[in-house]
């Protein structure tokens, strides 16, 4: 734990610019009010259907990014970055990915028309965690073999050395901060994030089966957000705005949030920019993978203990 605050207080100090970060908190409390104000997420996004829904992700997360990039231009006098051809295409392709990962306007049309109806639900829960990894993880690796020379950490996937046991310590930390939460309401109303939809009876075999099948794709995919936010728009983006990517990650970071809980929306903030400056540090997602995949697992757990 001292070795992860000492990266996370030295990493702010050094970035921290007092006009920057006011811009960038005063961008947050606004997008927090206005998204849980109106429900715009879950209500608007959510609703649209086909490329109308992939282009409003995009303008939506780009309006953030491009923001928090603009505040770092202009208070660290740093506006090259704006006309830098290169920096528009890592933007772009990234932004894409996210907004392809979040509206994936095919994938339900296809379960319908493959599946019968006893396991489409459930088969659409394992689906869109699992196609992360083809929408997001194999796209970023063509990306950096294509266009990344110096760095050879592949966004964070090899690390030249890494410690596991901040990491552990962290999750021991939390535990019992997520068991507090349980007794919440608005958490139990979250999670567990598997429901059931009956496909165990359809394919004769125990709920234990269903469980685990979306358990473990619910998992895996925390490899592809840590390798997108931690991996591509930290280490990745760097280059281009220094330190202050893990800021601008972090912004974008609690959007994903915003159809959950007001709370972890604003906690992500945190969590993101703590698991951003430990990236950057190391030059490894692997800290945040065990972090991030832990925390969900014992939520789960958790919820689905007091739901007993």
């Amino acid at each position: 734990m001292k070795k992860i605050w000492y990266i996370v207080r030295n990493h702010f100090i050094l970035d921290f610019n007092f006009r920057h970060y006011g811009c960038i908190f005063l961008l947050l409390v606004a997008g927090i009010i206005f998204n849980y104000k109106v429900d715009f997420e879950d209500s608007y996004l959510g609703n649209l259907e086909g490329f109308t829904k992939f282009a409003g992700y995009f303008l939506f997360y780009a309006i953030f990014y491009l923001l928090a990039v603009l505040s770092y231009c202009h208070w660290n006098k740093r506006h090259a970055v704006l006309t830098n051809l290169r920096f528009w295409l890592y933007a772009i392709f990234g932004l894409s990915l996210l907004a392809l990962d979040s509206s994936v306007p095919f994938l339900y049309s296809m379960i319908e028309t493959l599946l019968p109806p006893q396991v489409q639900f459930w088969s659409y829960k394992v689906a869109i965690n699992l196609i992360s990894i083809f929408i997001v993880l194999v796209p970023l690796l063509v990306f950096y073999f294509l266009y990344e020379g110096a760095d050879k950490t592949i966004y964070g996937l090899k690390p030249k050395q890494f410690d596991t046991r901040p990491y552990f310590m962290m999750l021991a930390f939390m535990l019992p901060l997520i068991i507090a939460a349980s007794f919440n309401s608005g958490f139990l109303k979250q999670y567990p994030m598997y429901k059931d939809g009956g496909a165990h009876h359809y394919l004769e075999g125990g709920e234990w089966v269903t469980i685990a099948g979306y358990e473990i794709a619910y998992g895996l995919d925390f490899v592809t957000v840590e390798m997108f936010f931690r991996g591509f728009l930290v280490l990745g983006m760097t280059r281009f705005l220094d330190r202050s990517s893990v800021l601008s990650m972090a912004v974008v970071y609690c959007t994903l949030h915003f159809g959950k809980p007001m709370g972890e929306a604003i906690s992500s903030i945190f969590g993101g920019y703590i698991l951003g400056a430990v990236a950057l540090e190391t030059r490894s997602i692997w800290g945040g993978i065990i972090v991030h995949m832990g925390i969900a697992w014992m939520m789960e757990v958790v919820a689905f203990i007091q739901k007993l």
